[in-house]
C-alpha cells in the first residue's frame, strides 16, 4: 500500500512538473557563516580567486603571491583526474593541501571536469563526439536508473562525495561548481538540457540526503563564447532551490562595457536574487575597470597557465607573463581596496555569525525518492502531496 501511494505521488509529480518549495536552509554552521559573509560584502567588495594548475594544488596561488605579495582568497581545486585516483601521482583521498589552504584562511572551491571513457577504449575525456579521443557517453541515461551509464554516474558521484566528506569532517565549507558551461555543449553533460538539469538534481539529492554533505555552497555556471552568453543558456539552469551562486566563464574581452551589458546584466536579469560571480576568466579588462563599469562580481577566478605554474621552482614561474592574467593584471587588482586577498577576507569573515534556522516540522505523508517515510533530521529531496521539498 505504501509503495502504491508513493508511486501515485511520483506520477502526479511527473504529470504536473516539479513544484518546489524550500525550507529554511540547514547548512553546516561554517558554510552558512561563509555564505552570510558573501551576502554582507556583495556589491561592496570583490573576492580574489584562482584555479589550481590542472587538479589538486595551489600553484597558481603561489605564483600570484610571488608577484604581488598577496594570496588570492579562493583556490579552486579540480576532480578532473578522478578515474586515476588513488595513484602515485594523484590521490583525492589525501586532502592535506586543501586542509592547509583552509587553515591559512583561504576559501576552498572545487570543480569537476568529469571525464568518461573515450571511444578508443583507453583514454578518458569530457569532450563529446564520435571520434576516438571523444566520448559517446549519453547524459540522457540519467533518466534510466538500470542503465550502465546511470550506475557509472552514481559511482563517480559517490567517489567525489567521499573526498568532500573528509572536508566536512574538518568543518571546511566548499564552493561546489559542477556541470559547468553546459550551455556551450562542449562537455558531454551539456548535450541535453533536461538531462543535465536532472543530473544536477540527482547529484544534489545524493550529496545532501544520502551522504549528508551540508558543507557545500552550490555554484552554477553559464558560458560565453565570443564574449556573448548563449541566448538559451538558462535552459541548463536546474532551479533556484538547487543553486546558491550563479556565474559565468568569460575569455578574451577587453571591453568592461561589453562584460557588463552582455554577461553581468544577463545573470542579474535571470537570477535577481542570487549572488553573481565571474567563475572563470582570462584576458579580460582589468578588475578595477570592470568594477567601476558596473560588474559587481562576488568573486573572480582567472584560469591557470600550465607552463607558467606547473613547476613552482622553475624559471617560467619567475616570469611575470601569464596566458590569462599576468602579474600587472593582478597587481592592478590588488591596488583597489575593495579587492579582497586571503588575509583581507579572513578579517571580513571574523565575527560573522550564521543565522540559526528553527527546525521545521515534517508534514505527515512525506516520503523520500525511494518511498521511505521522511524523518525530521534528514536533508535532501522529499515528496509530500505531489510536491518536491528541498530540506537542507
Amino acid at each position: 500500500m505504501k509503495h502504491k501511494r508513493f508511486m501515485h505521488l511520483l506520477l502526479l509529480l511527473l504529470l504536473c512538473g516539479s513544484v518546489s518549495a524550500q525550507d529554511t536552509p540547514q547548512r553546516s554552521a561554517e558554510a552558512e557563516a561563509l555564505l552570510q559573509c558573501f551576502r554582507e560584502i556583495y556589491g561592496e567588495k570583490i573576492i580574489s580567486g584562482c584555479t589550481a594548475n590542472v587538479n589538486w594544488n595551489i600553484n597558481e596561488a603561489k605564483w600570484v603571491y610571488q608577484h604581488t605579495g598577496k594570496w588570492p582568497a579562493i583556490n579552486f581545486f579540480d576532480f578532473i583526474h578522478l578515474p586515476f585516483s588513488p595513484s602515485n601521482w594523484i590521490d583525492y583521498t589525501n586532502v592535506t593541501e586543501v586542509v592547509n589552504w583552509h587553515k591559512a584562511g583561504g576559501i576552498v572551491g572545487c570543480m569537476w571536469h568529469w571525464n568518461m571513457p573515450a571511444n578508443n577504449g583507453s583514454d578518458w575525456t569530457c569532450t563529446p563526439g564520435t571520434g576516438d579521443n571523444q566520448t559517446s557517453f549519453d547524459v540522457k541515461k540519467i533518466f534510466e536508473p538500470e542503465s550502465d551509464e546511470y550506475k557509472q554516474m552514481m559511482r563517480d558521484i559517490d567517489k567525489v562525495a567521499s573526498t568532500l566528506k573528509k572536508l566536512k569532517q574538518r568543518k571546511i565549507p566548499v564552493l561546489w561548481r559542477p556541470l559547468h558551461e553546459a550551455g556551450g555543449r562542449w562537455f558531454w553533460w551539456g548535450l541535453d538540457a533536461d538531462a543535465c538539469n536532472e543530473l544536477w538534481r540527482v547529484m544534489y539529492d545524493r550529496f545532501t540526503n544520502h551522504h549528508g554533505l551540508n558543507n557545500l555552497i552550490w555554484v552554477w555556471t553559464s558560458a560565453a563564447e565570443w564574449n556573448k552568453p548563449y541566448s538559451d543558456g538558462y535552459k541548463w539552469y536546474p532551479g533556484d532551490e538547487y543553486v546558491d551562486i550563479v556565474g559565468i566563464d568569460i575569455y578574451n574581452e577587453s571591453s568592461a562595457s561589453n562584460i557588463r551589458s552582455k554577461c553581468f546584466n544577463m545573470l542579474k536579469k535571470n537570477s535577481p536574487d542570487k549572488l553573481i560571480a565571474l567563475t572563470e576568466c582570462g584576458n579580460l579588462a582589468k578588475i578595477g575597470t570592470q568594477w567601476r563599469g558596473g560588474s559587481k562580481w562576488l568573486y573572480f577566478a582567472p584560469w591557470y597557465d600550465y607552463e607558467r605554474t606547473n613547476k613552482p621552482d622553475s624559471e617560467a614561474f619567475q616570469s611575470t607573463g601569464h596566458t590569462h592574467a599576468n602579474a600587472a593584471w593582478w597587481q592592478d587588482a590588488f591596488s583597489n581596496d575593495y579587492v579582497l586577498s586571503r588575509e583581507d577576507f579572513k578579517e571580513q569573515l571574523t565575527g560573522v555569525q550564521a543565522p540559526q534556522a528553527a527546525p521545521r516540522a515534517v508534514p505527515s505523508g512525506t516520503f523520500d525518492l525511494m518511498g521511505r517515510p521522511w524523518t525530521e533530521n534528514r536533508r535532501g529531496l522529499s515528496i509530500s502531496n505531489g510536491k518536491k521539498y528541498i530540506r537542507r
